[in-house]
């Protein structure tokens, strides 16, 4: 134990002393540990035919404080957007509400949800915060196996070196991906990156978040994976998704 007169405890208390002084500088020049925004994701669901996939994503702006709400609707046969999609909105006013960017996203999303109205089934489920996950892989059953005797299914994220398509990339090292099923039946790529579209920003990384699936009995199948995207951020990485459909024999 120190001596509260001793050089000693001198010593310790300028030492202290400096430690905050630095921390309060680096938090003041914005050289602290960096937080971006990871945006929350609801699964809105499918159309009762299976042809439309629709989620939404939301959050708090890193930097601006804004909060913020985006729609996405897929036409799940062409993986592409649907006329009108995405919906994207954001209050520019740090004490407004989530909850009202996403109502205001939805009024304006009426017509292309209207007929969203079957949940699907979650076939599996791969947060960024759970540990000890393999972000780029994730294996399951297109059934439950007390329902009915199924093989596993795998779905493969593959990271591809692509430059950004926007100005302020800087010197960030960016990817595109390719997402591979695995099935008995063989393999199938599901989407592959030719170029990076200018919406994705500076993409750093990929994660596989979400795999659901619309699969009335003796009927075609509607696959939607939803993946996470890291992205430069102002604070640092910031989280989003984008969703990969396709459809699926019976």
């Amino acid at each position: 134990m120190v001596a509260p007169n001793s050089p000693d405890s001198h010593f310790h208390r300028r030492a202290s002393w400096t430690a905050l002084l630095v921390s309060c500088l680096l938090v003041a020049s914005g050289s602290a540990v960096l937080a971006g925004d990871f945006a929350g994701r609801d699964i809105l669901g499918f159309s009762a035919d299976g042809s439309r996939f629709a989620f939404e994503e939301f959050g708090v702006q890193d930097g601006s404080g804004f909060p913020y709400c985006n729609i996405f609707v897929i036409d799940t046969a062409k993986d592409a957007w649907v006329p009108g999609s995405p919906v994207r909105k954001r209050i520019d006013d740090e004490t407004a509400r989530v909850a009202t960017a996403c109502r205001s996203a939805s009024e304006q999303a009426a017509p292309l949800i209207a007929n969203i109205d079957e949940r699907g089934d979650l076939l599996a489920s791969n947060p960024i915060t759970e540990s000890g996950r393999e972000p780029y892989e994730i294996i399951f059953k297109r059934r439950p196996v007390l329902q009915l005797d199924n093989p596993d299914w795998k779905l493969r994220l593959e990271r591809i070196a692509l430059p950004a398509t926007v100005s302020w990339a800087g010197d960030a090292k960016t990817f595109g991906y390719r997402l591979i099923l695995d099935t008995p039946e063989g393999s199938r790529v599901l989407h592959e990156d030719k170029s990076l579209p200018e919406s994705r920003g500076v993409p750093l990384d990929y994660r596989i978040h979400d795999v659901v699936i619309r699969q009335p009995f003796g009927q075609p199948a509607s696959l939607a994976v939803i993946v996470m995207v890291l992205t430069k951020g102002f604070e640092g990485p910031d989280g989003r998704y984008l969703a990969v459909t396709a459809q699926l024999p019976g």
